[in-house]
């Protein structure tokens, strides 16, 4: 039976988009904490009282002190993985639970307009650029000259993802309990202002990295209508390393194909047949419309559309491409 409920696991993994990956992969890592704690405490022990105060529990602190971020600049380099680790780590289940419904609601809306490989960078950069909001907020602000911090959470990465979404289609709505359908641009401008509000409140450094993370989905997006896709040296890095750990002692100097055209491969039928490209089927006015672009700048065509008119205001084969640009 349990073997039968991991492949099932394993299965949905392999099946599901960048977000459910995502969500799998931070309930995986706090199941995993929680259950390594069960033996740890039945063997050591819990918390004890003493003179009236409570003693730290070492396990929890340990992880706390090697594995969420620093806002002490002396000790990141010594730990410079908790950029990375502290991102996917989170404090209690109640943190855990919103910020994976927040991924969940926002990021399927920003992943029914963009494929999966733009997805996971997103996140990762929005982690990356909040722990950074985190560290120089508590290192250059007088405010928190009181001591030092640690950062731990998916929110500035999902803030990220709310950001991008708000800005590739703020047109588009979500439905909020007891409100109704509210448009995405709306959603994200009051919780950016709720950030700057709680500033001064118990969770300063967090909301400094909320607003980083904020920050960095909306660069991606302006930056990708751009032409600038900020996702291609994260994929990059991940690319290298998957061929590297298939063939370890080989050598890969491939890249990432970035830029391919319709030009080469398309042609146009008269009447109501179809053209062909990499198996996908578009009408005559949408191969006349967009043949001579690269799938980039058809892409960005296609997002600045939907800035204009939303995403109903799309054709048919318009959103058959967005669907299967990959």
């Amino acid at each position: 039976m349990p073997a039968n409920i991991l492949e099932d696991i394993k299965l949905r993994y392999q099946q599901g988009n960048a977000i459910i990956k995502l969500i799998m992969v931070n309930i995986a890592v706090h199941l995993s904490l929680a259950l390594i704690y069960v033996p740890v405490f039945l063997i050591l022990g819990h918390e004890k009282l003493t003179n009236s105060h409570t003693e730290p529990d070492h396990y929890w602190t340990f992880i706390e002190n090697w594995f969420y971020f620093p806002s002490d600049l002396s000790q990141i380099p010594f730990r410079f993985w908790t950029i990375f680790s502290y991102m996917f780590l989170h404090s209690d289940f109640f943190h855990i639970l919103m910020n994976m419904l927040v991924l969940y609601w926002f990021g399927n809306k920003l992943n029914a307009l963009l494929p999966n490989k733009k997805i996971f960078p997103i996140y990762i950069l929005g982690g990356i650029v909040g722990a950074l909001a985190f560290t120089i907020g508590y290192n250059i602000f007088p405010a928190f000259s009181f001591g030092t911090g640690n950062l731990v959470g998916a929110s500035a990465s999902v803030m990220a993802i709310v950001l991008a979404a708000a800005t590739l289609n703020p047109k588009g709505t979500i439905h909020l309990f007891l409100i109704g359908a509210v448009e995405l641009q709306y959603v994200a401008i009051l919780w950016i202002i709720y950030n700057l509000i709680i500033l001064p409140g118990g969770n300063s450094g967090g909301a400094l990295a909320h607003l980083g993370g904020a920050f960095m989905g909306w660069l991606y997006i302006h930056q990708y209508r751009k032409g600038n896709d900020l996702s291609i040296p994260v994929n990059n890095l991940l690319y290298k390393f998957k061929k590297n750990k298939k063939n370890p002692k080989r050598k890969h100097k491939g890249k990432l194909q970035t830029q391919s055209t319709f030009k080469a491969s398309m042609k146009v039928y008269k009447g109501s047949q179809k053209s062909d490209y990499f198996g996908n089927e578009y009408g005559r006015s949408f191969i006349q419309k967009y043949k001579e672009m690269s799938r980039e700048a058809c892409l960005n065509t296609i997002l600045d559309k939907i800035k204009r008119s939303g995403y109903d205001g799309l054709s048919e084969d318009e959103k058959i491409f967005l669907d299967r640009y990959q």
